[in-house]
């Protein structure tokens, strides 16, 4: 039966005060003790806020574990993006920190292989070694998942220090009645040491230091074992300066360092090898609930290949960006709603080399650039409980097309309780 335009405003009008109905009780539950403390935030935060890498927040416990202490009595992860799934989403991960005494906080993460923090020493299988071993069609290895990572740290005074380890591994055996079977095997190994603390009443600093150790292994019951392996160290810190005032100067660096190996029997072959170094520098403004951030930075990566005698030189390719530019804003519209904004863009540098000869290489540098975004987003902030979420821009530019329409409202989500 074909509703009327009247039933239908009727239906849609009495849906709209349920729905009101229930987020100004929902509103009036959980702000009843009003805002506890500033502990929120995630990936969707910073996402929003031009990735930006200036500020505080609980997605920096992914690589500093000393954080932990600054977020204690917190849950948190990701509720995560749409993949086209309606049962699932990408970059979900769930953890936790608790503090079991003073100075004492114990946390734990469980993230996928979809874990959206490739500098994290919790992020799997980032050089690929199962996949390589798999390039053999003998081989069945079970890629790496649902990572397990374990966090502490203890506050001692003017400086915390933390500590994290994380570990997955996967079996695949087949053993039959008589003969010899197939070993399929993968684990990675990470750890994390780190530290937050106070120089001075006007400088403050963060460091870390990262190791991950992906591994795949496939043994075939007659036949040579093949193994490939690579070890991942990371290191990050940043300064906080005050300038006076509402303003601070955060300096930032990074460096990474990736090497590997792949092994057929007794012959070994070196995997291409990464290494990056990063510098920024960012003026961050707070004055209440206002906080703008943002900066240029400088980034150098590059990837080398090693030399094959009689067939081919050492070959490298670069990247240099500068700048990148990573800009954020963060403001109250009410107690229980906050808007955020953020922009990024960068111009980079690309040399390109290839093999011309045994030994001579052929040469290409260009000029490219990245993408510039302008994001959004907004938190949901009801007592200790919040929502965060990356708005689609689309919302702004369908106007009133967005009531019913297809388009969806948040891009991703996360979500944060302390308690």
């Amino acid at each position: 039966m074909k509703l009327s335009k009247v039933q239908l405003f009727t239906k849609a009008l009495v849906a709209l005060s349920l729905i009101s109905f229930v987020f100004i009780f929902s509103s009036s539950v959980f702000a009843q003790d009003g805002v506890k403390d500033n502990r929120y935030g995630g990936y969707a935060r910073l996402y929003s806020m031009g990735d930006n890498p200036y500020i505080v927040d609980p997605d920096n416990i992914k690589y500093n574990s000393a954080y932990s202490s600054v977020y204690s009595n917190f849950f948190w992860g990701d509720i995560g993006g749409n993949n086209g799934n309606p049962e699932d989403g990408f970059g979900q991960f769930v953890g936790f920190n608790y503090q079991v005494s003073k100075g004492f906080t114990l946390g734990a993460l469980l993230t996928r292989n979809d874990f959206l923090s490739s500098s994290s020493f919790a992020y799997l299988d980032p050089n690929s070694v199962v996949a390589l071993v798999n390039s053999n069609p003998a081989a069945d290895v079970v890629p790496l998942n649902n990572n397990f990572t374990l966090l502490g740290s203890y506050d001692l005074g003017d400086f915390t220090v933390g500590l994290g380890v994380s570990y997955a591994s996967t079996t695949n055996d087949f053993k039959p009645a008589t003969g010899n079977g197939d070993k399929n095997s993968a684990s990675q190994f990470g750890i994390n040491l780190s530290t937050i603390g106070k120089i001075s009443s006007s400088f403050s600093l963060d460091a870390a230091f990262s190791l991950s150790m992906p591994s795949a292994t496939y043994t075939p019951g007659t036949g040579d074992k093949e193994e490939a392996s690579a070890t991942n160290l990371m290191f990050n810190a940043r300064g906080f300066f005050k300038l006076g005032g509402k303003f601070s100067l955060v300096p930032t660096v990074m460096f990474y360092n990736s090497t590997g190996t792949y092994k057929v029997g007794s012959n070994s072959t070196d995997l291409p090898s990464f290494m990056g170094l990063g510098v920024g520098a960012g003026l961050v403004y707070q004055s209440g609930s206002l906080l703008i951030s943002g900066g240029p930075a400088f980034m150098y990566e590059s990837q080398t290949i090693s030399s094959v005698s009689g067939v081919s030189p050492e070959l490298t390719d670069s990247r240099i960006v500068f700048p990148a530019w990573n800009l954020g804003a963060e403001w109250q519209f009410t107690e229980w709603l906050v808007g955020r904004a953020g922009y990024v863009a960068s111009t980079f540098s690309l040399t390109n080399q290839s093999a011309a000869s045994a030994t001579q290489v052929n040469e290409n540098t260009r000029t490219a650039f990245g993408q510039g975004d302008v994001r959004l987003g907004v938190g949901f902030r009801f007592g200790g409980f919040t929502l965060d979420a990356t708005v689609n821009d689309d919302v702004l530019r369908q106007g009133f097309n967005l009531i019913g329409g297809g388009v969806r409202s948040f891009a991703y989500l996360s979500g944060s309780f302390a308690f």
